[in-house]
């Protein structure tokens, strides 16, 4: 996968345009080509997972908004609460409103499709970020921008297994069912586990939909159910893992007990780690992940072609080297 490029903050078109046209010198230096259109009249719809309920993705659609702001765009953040039905009407909202290109965090893995290759049949440029798009969708994206989750799941099972010396067993709270990062984050660590660590025994696995409160009532129910049995915990993404970490808490154990890993390490999350609650999680930074899928839809929307994966960097955060990361705003 591609490395991030320059985000390039602060590099929004200052000059004057001269007969309402841009020229090449008021491309921003990672756009790569020309500017067809002053970036003021420059449109991309963007619609992202369920910002309202999850620090992530909170602080991906205000870096979108603050990113288009200082670039001058004229860019739409719309929050379809985790509902695909809902994000299949805001996609064709922005199709009718003929916008220069579409950011799109899927909900679904395949429910979206056929929005999506109606705005691509309409010359809409769509660009996914964060989750992939189902298979047979992928023909109607011009590219794809975020972490590599099958890389973060196996990253994962490596820490929970060096954690646990091999051998133990362990729970895992999962993110929403048919969610193609709940899949990966899924079966990507599933497949390490057997693969790599077969000491290590999945005893149990519930979802928990992104969400603290719910993680928590899931640790709970498998603290009732399988007690002094559990080792460890897997938790598909930071803000979960505090649930469980909570949880824990609530049933009077003490800092690594039972060890925790998770992907996408939250602010809360470094402080655990610190604490002993936590041993393993990875640097995701949302506000990476909101400016490179802007950037990339301007680009296509300005004709450049973009290399069909993208990636941000994710670097593993174990109890050895956190505080050699910045504590996460989110």
């Amino acid at each position: 996968m591609t490395k991030m490029m320059t985000t390039g903050l602060g590099l929004a078109a200052a000059a004057a345009m001269s007969a309402g046209m841009a020229t090449a010198q008021d491309a921003p230096d990672w756009l790569g080509g020309e500017l067809q259109q002053p970036l003021s009249e420059t449109r991309i719809g963007i619609t992202v997972l369920y910002p309202g309920s999850n620090a992530y993705q909170a602080m991906y659609a205000e870096a979108a908004e603050e990113y288009a702001a200082e670039l001058g765009i004229q860019a739409t953040v719309m929050d379809p609460q985790g509902d695909p039905a809902v994000q299949f009407d805001q996609i064709q909202d922005m199709i009718s409103q003929n916008m220069d290109a579409l950011v799109v965090w899927p909900t679904s893995q395949n429910a979206l499709i056929p929005a999506i290759r109606q705005a691509s049949r309409s010359g809409i440029p769509v660009v996914t970020s964060n989750s992939p798009i189902g298979e047979a969708g992928r023909r109607y994206i011009v590219g794809h921008t975020g972490p590599d989750d099958c890389l973060q799941a196996e990253q994962a099972a490596d820490m929970l297994a060096d954690a646990l010396d091999g051998e133990g067993n362990i729970v895992v709270v999962e993110g929403t069912p048919g969610y193609t990062v709940s899949i990966l984050r899924g079966t990507c660590f599933l497949d390490r586990i057997a693969d790599e660590h077969p000491g290590i025994t999945v005893l149990d696995s519930q979802t928990a939909d992104w969400n603290r409160e719910r993680a928590q009532t899931v640790m709970e129910t498998f603290l009732t159910q399988h007690g002094d049995e559990i080792d460890g915990v897997y938790a598909f993404d930071d803000g979960m893992g505090l649930g469980v970490i909570s949880a824990l808490q609530g049933a009077d154990l003490e800092p690594g007990e039972v060890a925790l890993v998770t992907a996408n390490q939250f602010g809360e999350g470094w402080d655990a780690m610190q604490e002993g609650w936590h041993q393993g999680s990875n640097k995701q930074s949302p506000i990476d992940d909101a400016i490179l899928a802007i950037q990339t839809a301007i680009q296509v929307a300005n004709g450049i072609e973009v290399p069909e994966l993208q990636g941000i960097d994710t670097p593993m955060v174990t109890p050895e080297n956190v505080t050699e990361f910045e504590r996460p705003t989110w």
